[in-house]
């Protein structure tokens, strides 16, 4: 099985120390165990308990665009998640649960790491449905509306983690769905992980301002917070039933003739603006073709420009 960071890095002469991503301390190597694979793993029948192995490597080798960028999250970050619970999904009967865009290759992910635990995939992308037939026996997909209420008895969740919710919920929104993760959150040692991809970018060229500054308006007039870390830390701090409140930051190019990373983050930027599409282009004053012509040009700029993206992990346990 080839190495996930030689696959996101790219090999020989497309390699370069530009897109070497920030390791996290003490991170001098990668961890095969931990990484994503990219190759067909057709000829290897032993599968155990985990049918989903062989999709999942299907997935990644016909290069899915959402197994990719979570390969792009796992890659910058050496991990899945960064809160203290290795030992209790290993060795207890741990309970996580999952919400966000993108989160169905992070719970079989999880479940695959860890089958002593219990996790449960909340998915606002219904991504999950593109491989409901290999879903292993310790995993659960659920297509619910968060906020009228997680359907869990409290304190049930050892792990929450959370990612790629910028746009789903407004800033009054956001306080619903933090109660409920305090709610359902085991008290004392249950953690909460968010994970997001902010809107703001460094080493920006002119076309990729005017599109993050006019998104961020177009967010603003919704209710919804651009600044999403901001926004979740204040949130925690506010309810005073968080301790151990930590924001991890880590950066990923955009550059896509430097990298496999890079590219895939190009398009995940470009696919992010197409979702909002005609609401984002009337809301700028451009026809379609304007706008196709914008975001075209805003990825040929993170070449020349070496835009970087911020990546933000904020981890907090749940007080006794």
């Amino acid at each position: 099985m080839g190495n996930c960071l030689d696959k996101l890095q790219g090999n020989g002469t497309n390699s370069d120390p530009r897109s070497i991503i920030i390791p996290l301390t003490g991170a001098s190597s990668v961890d095969n165990s931990q990484c994503v694979s990219f190759e067909s793993e057709q000829s290897n029948n032993n599968s155990g308990n985990h049918p989903h192995k062989q999709r999942k490597a299907s997935l990644y080798a016909s290069n899915d665009h959402l197994s990719m960028l979570h390969a792009l999250f796992k890659y910058t970050w050496q991990a899945n998640f960064l809160a203290p619970v290795h030992e209790k999904l290993e060795f207890g009967n741990a309970r996580v649960l999952n919400l966000g865009r993108h989160t169905g290759e992070w719970v079989l992910d999880v479940s695959d790491k860890y089958p002593l635990a219990k996790v449960w995939g909340i998915d606002t992308s219904n991504f999950s449905s593109n491989f409901s037939a290999s879903i292993p026996l310790n995993s659960v997909f659920l297509h619910i509306d968060v906020l009228k209420g997680l359907p869990f008895a409290d304190n049930t969740f050892d792990l929450i983690h959370t990612q790629c919710l910028t746009f789903t919920f407004t800033e009054i929104e956001w306080e619903k769905v933090m109660k409920e993760f305090l709610r359902v959150l085991k008290p004392g040692i249950g953690w909460l992980s968010l994970l997001e991809i902010n809107l703001f970018y460094t080493n920006e060229g002119p076309s990729t301002a005017k599109l993050t500054d006019q998104m961020r308006l177009f967010l603003k007039e919704k209710k919804i917070n651009p600044d999403i870390a901001i926004l979740q830390e204040n949130l925690l701090h506010a309810s005073n039933q968080f301790t151990e409140i930590q924001v991890h930051e880590r950066f990923h190019t955009l550059e896509s003739n430097v990298s496999r990373a890079g590219e895939i983050a190009a398009k995940e930027f470009a696919l992010t603006m197409y979702a909002l599409g005609r609401e984002l282009s009337d809301f700028m004053g451009l026809d379609n073709e304007e706008f196709m012509s914008l975001v075209e040009s805003s990825v040929k700029e993170f070449n020349a420009y070496k835009t970087r993206a911020r990546q933000t992990r904020i981890i907090a346990r749940k007080n006794l």
